[in-house]
């Protein structure tokens, strides 16, 4: 009969195998499934490990509890990888502006020591043409002073004694204000 009986038919008909597997399930001590009146003022994980025993207590809110801090795990775990990530790329950043600051500093100093150098030089070689410059007017103005001497020493007494006294009274004749014009 349930072989030539369609599914649905067969479901709603209770066979004596079915009462008789039933039967022995009550007499072994399997309970059966009912339907039971759960806590529900449970509202954390928190509360669910504070207890002793799970047995009054929903499995879909169980369930429901898990899923929920899970989820909150997961988007904590995001934030942190999300924060994680751009600190690596910050730290990638300034590893490659690290990668020229050395380079860059020694380039400085190197061309520092060169300018300097050069100019030393260059000033040196200044000061040498000035100083050769220098002597060379020395030496003439040193020509001339012997020759002044020599005129000097060859002129009569009376001609020196009277281009003396000319050169004392252009001097105090003249006014000392023009003195500092001219």
């Amino acid at each position: 009969m349930t072989g030539l009986a369609s599914p649905a038919v067969a479901s709603r008909i209770i066979s004596p195998v079915f009462v008789s597997r039933l039967s022995c399930l009550k007499a072994v001590g399997v309970a059966t499934r009912r339907y039971k009146s759960y806590k529900s003022d449970i509202e954390s994980l928190e509360e669910l490990a504070k207890l002793k025993s799970l047995d009054d207590v929903d499995p879909e809110l169980v369930r429901r509890l898990i899923n929920e801090r899970t989820d909150q795990l997961n988007t904590q775990n995001e934030l942190d990888m999300l924060k994680q990530i751009q600190s690596q790329e910050k730290q990638q950043q300034q590893m490659a502006l690290q990668k020229f600051v050395r380079p860059m500093w020694i380039f400085l100093l190197m061309s520092s020591f060169v300018y300097l150098g050069g100019h030393w030089i260059w000033w040196k070689l200044e000061y040498d043409e000035r100083e050769i410059e220098l002597d060379k007017e020395v030496q003439a103005l040193r020509k001339e002073l012997d020759e002044a001497i020599e005129q000097r020493n060859s002129m009569p007494d009376a001609v020196q004694n009277s281009t003396h006294l000319q050169q004392e009274r252009s001097q105090k004749s003249r006014k000392w204000y023009l003195a500092w014009l001219w």
